[in-house]
């Protein structure tokens, strides 16, 4: 009698599994395996303020080895991540202001990488830049928020950022000038047509500014290879000045107040002449009625004293709160001045700067004033003043703006020139605490390759889910040479690929499946004759009698899943065979990932 084994099994609904990892893949990248064929792509981006027409032969555009234009790159990058860098709606990635810092500077290098080494994304946290030019070096970790931070720059002995309340910072503004085979022209003015422009500073957002206040190349760096770095406002007449409106801000530099001033200065020539910097009493508004048009309007009123006692006389019946000055003497020195009044006492300090050799014209120095626990204090370059003391007892915040540069507008100057004529000034800062002895070494430190110049180790930003790492900073070791990833590199990262693991819980009961499907487990009888000899036979319809009486039990070597139209979909091949009991049900879990 004919036994015709069961061939499938239903499998039970609850009995399949479905279930999403993610696994993180390590690739590396050096430009001594570089090629093209890896679907990586390396590109430096330079900006130019008005790109030339395509076809232009008057203009030789600057391209990469794949024969892309850098100020295309440049535009791309701009106008994908950084032009509106916070705004969700008009930024593809790292849009939380509160933990990724974004800025593009002139130039920058940026590392495409392939989708399918990405997968969903660059896993966050993975990425590591290192390269080099001639003998420097430098690392860049990429700190899970998005931002490529130099190791080697030490954090910990910066500012306090988030006590900054004043910032005024001219590295963007070099979008109004004309870069040309290496160099900048044009010298526009500050910001744009308008009558305002916008710095990122705390709490404050809108300036005056003045036409003849232009930008130039920003501080020298110092060490190995000196190169200026970032932007600063080139002061190009006795009557340039920036013009910051009151704001409660400028009220806590009292007696009583900890609080701390900032900034580079370079002078231009040595006139001998003494100029004010940073001042708060020349310039306020006055709300006023105008009775021919019948309304209320806003006016300038100046402080006409100021204008002949200058930023060293004696200003005691005046209040404010800071009056900086510099004298740039002809013997290649500079003296600076430091001058608040409550109206009626005067606070006057004074600090020199080293007499420099060599060029006057690319020097810098770094003037910060500080008052703490009621002791106010100079610095330059560094150096304390021996000159300290207590500020005036009584308030000193007055209703004035902040004037940089001349002390008057040039419509109320009325022939006083007191501008800083031909000076520079850049990274203006505010601190409403007084900033250590080690703050105050970091702020003016300006080496080439661990200068903590702008406070911040973050040379670039990795957007994860587009799979592009670019490295722009105004310090310039970044930008040195053809860019970070055309100088010898190592770039390490690891992809994110998802993947998912199915399983199928396949249940065998012992009472089926115990008759070997092998077709050497049957026979065709014979048609004459009664003795059959199972083993020396064809095989056809009938069960071998070893099989039927239990003397040979089938073995399990693969397990195939179909689906409900009896298609094979999945095998599972077992790595031994396995004995098919019928005593006890047996259940096998299949998985496979794809």
């Amino acid at each position: 009698m004919p036994i015709i084994p069961a061939v499938f099994q239903s499998v039970r609904s609850n009995d399949v599994q479905n279930r999403p990892f993610y696994a993180y893949k390590h690739y590396t990248l050096t430009d001594e395996d570089w090629t093209t064929g890896s679907g990586h792509n390396r590109h430096v981006g330079i900006y130019k303020k008005h790109t030339p027409h395509v076809g232009d032969d008057s203009y030789n555009y600057p391209e990469n080895s794949d024969n892309t234009n850098k100020h295309v790159v440049w535009n791309v990058i701009d106008h994908r991540y950084y032009r509106h860098p916070y705004d969700p709606a008009r930024s593809h990635e790292l849009t939380d202001a509160r933990t990724v810092t974004k800025h593009l500077s002139y130039s920058a290098s940026t590392l495409t990488i392939p989708y399918m080494d990405v997968g969903e994304k660059i896993k966050p946290g993975s990425v590591r830049v290192s390269s080099s030019f001639d003998t420097m070096a430098y690392i860049l970790q990429d700190d899970e928020n998005g931002n490529l931070r130099d190791i080697l720059i030490s954090t910990s002995s910066f500012a306090t950022s988030s006590r900054n309340v004043f910032y005024m910072s001219f590295n963007k503004e070099f979008e109004q000038l004309e870069y040309v085979n290496g160099n900048w022209y044009g010298g526009g003015p500050i910001g744009t047509s308008k009558d305002n422009f916008t710095y990122s500073l705390t709490n404050i957002e809108k300036y005056a500014k003045n036409e003849n206040v232009k930008i130039v190349h920003g501080v020298m760096t110092s060490g190995r290879i000196n190169k200026p770095t970032g932007f600063g406002a080139y002061f190009s007449g006795s009557n340039s000045y920036i013009r910051v409106p009151h704001n409660n801000t400028f009220d806590r530099f009292n007696k009583f107040d900890d609080w701390t001033i900032a900034f580079w200065y370079r002078r231009q020539t040595n006139d001998g002449l003494t100029k004010p910097i940073l001042s708060k009493l020349g310039v306020s508004t006055q709300l006023y009625y105008d009775r021919k048009h019948k309304q209320q309007k806003i006016r300038s009123v100046a402080n006409k004293r100021l204008a002949h006692r200058g930023v060293t006389g004696n200003n005691k019946d005046q209040r404010f709160p800071f009056l900086v000055g510099v004298t740039n003497n002809i013997s290649n020195s500079s003296s600076f001045s430091f001058q608040a009044s409550d109206g009626s006492r005067l606070f006057h300090i004074s600090a020199s700067s080293r007499s420099t050799t060599g060029s006057l014209y690319t020097d810098w120095d770094h003037v910060l004033i500080r008052n703490s626990s009621s002791i106010c204090e100079m610095f330059v370059n560094g150096t304390k003043s021996s000159e300290s003391g207590s500020l005036p007892p009584q308030p000193t915040a007055n209703g004035a703006d902040v004037m940089i540069g001349s002390p008057y507008t040039e419509s109320i100057n009325k022939g006083y020139p007191m501008g800083l004529n031909n000076d520079s000034l850049s990274e203006l800062r505010m601190y409403d605490y007084a900033v250590n002895d080690t703050g105050i070494t970091s702020l003016l430190n300006r080496n080439y390759s661990s200068g903590s110049l702008y406070q911040t180790n973050v040379a670039g930003n990795v957007f994860y889910r587009n799979g592009q790492v670019v490295v722009s900073s105004p310090m310039p070791i970044y930008n040195t040479g053809s860019g970070a990833f055309e100088n010898p590199f190592h770039v390490a990262y690891r992809g994110t690929h998802k993947i998912y693991e199915n399983q199928v819980f396949v249940r065998v009961p012992k009472d089926q499946f115990n008759v070997s499907m092998n077709p050497t487990a049957t026979y065709t009888p014979p048609t004459v004759g009664f003795d059959i000899d199972e083993s020396n036979i064809l095989p056809g319809e009938l069960r071998k009698s070893m099989f039927i009486s239990g003397t040979a039990y089938p073995y399990i070597t693969s397990i195939g899943l179909y689906n409900d139209k009896c298609q094979m979909i999945a095998t599972a091949k077992l790595a031994q065979p396995i004995q098919k009991r019928d005593d006890v049900d047996m259940n096998f879990v299949v998985r496979w990932d794809y």
